[in-house]
């Protein structure tokens, strides 16, 4: 459980209004209440209510706490619930019928049991009503899959997938710049309103992993090619092979291995000259049409 991940949702939706509630009375001193929700808003938990105190009288905090109480509950209860909804399900069609206690056909059919009762079970009743059906490894299955459903719906984080090659870059930025998580190295690397006293880090770490990892040939031709529409893909496709197979059959045929033969069949290669001229534009806007 994230506690921390759970205030800073609760402060998002409610600080603002809870100030703007405020009256005189509430209060210790005259608040600027703007100021003081860019300060308050970033604080954890601990730090926020120390802050608070010296401008916020008791009663009116303890309020403030006891809904972020209210808040906490009520965000599990709804993971909960969403997790039911979505997954339950899907996950006892899932299990084969050896992890079956009793007939899985006459439960899934069971609307009775399972949307009249199952779905509106909390936790503990739930895998109470599930042990004469299921063994006890399904249920633990379920209990999983929930825990790591819950851990990121509390932290309000998402999964990305990244290649091998992608997740060293960004383990390398992060041990350069000393990041706590990934979180903060995403940050630090896109936002614009980082600290500036980390800019000239992330520029270090940014260059020096730029001098070390090689360029992904494979990832540039995927971002190039989705920048094309179909045909032009198609197009390139087929240049790409065109090129393989001309290479292949020039390899077998020649035997020089003076020089730079490679460089000297490149030279003569009609695609290679095309794109040239379109990439070397001082020399093709010099030449004439021919």
């Amino acid at each position: 459980m994230n506690e921390e991940s759970l205030w800073q949702a609760f402060l998002d939706e409610h600080l603002a209004s809870f100030l703007n509630s405020l009256s005189d009375k509430d209060t210790q001193s005259p608040l600027n209440i703007e100021v003081k929700r860019l300060e308050w808003g970033g604080l954890g938990k601990t730090r926020c209510l120390i802050a608070m105190r010296k401008h916020i009288k008791h009663a009116k905090l303890t309020d403030f706490e006891k809904s972020f109480d209210e808040f906490k509950a009520q965000s599990r209860a709804n993971l909960w619930t969403s997790y039911l909804h979505r997954h339950l399900i899907k996950f006892l069609k899932s299990v084969p019928e050896s992890e079956y206690l009793q007939d899985k056909k006459a439960l899934l059919e069971s609307e009775n049991t399972l949307q009249g009762t199952w779905l509106s079970l909390e936790p503990r009743p739930l895998y109470k009503a599930m042990r004469p059906w299921l063994s006890q490894s399904a249920i633990k299955q379920f209990q999983n899959r929930y825990r790591a459903f819950k851990h990121r719906g509390l932290k309000q984080t998402a999964t990305i997938e990244l290649s091998p090659r992608t997740k060293q870059l960004v383990d390398k930025v992060k041990g350069e710049t000393y990041s706590e998580n990934y979180d903060e190295v995403f940050e630090m690397l896109f936002s614009k309103d980082y600290a500036i006293t980390r800019d000239e880090e992330v520029k270090a770490a940014k260059q020096s992993l730029a001098d070390e990892l090689p360029p992904s040939k494979n990832l540039f031709l995927e971002q190039f090619l989705l920048r094309l529409n179909p045909n032009d893909r198609n197009r390139v496709k087929m240049l790409i092979e065109l090129s393989y197979s001309t290479g292949w059959d020039d390899a077998k045929k020649n035997r020089k291995r003076k020089g730079d033969p490679k460089m000297e069949a490149l030279v003569d290669f009609k695609l290679f000259n095309t794109a040239t001229r379109f990439t070397n534009t001082y020399k093709f806007d010099d030449e004439s049409d021919v």
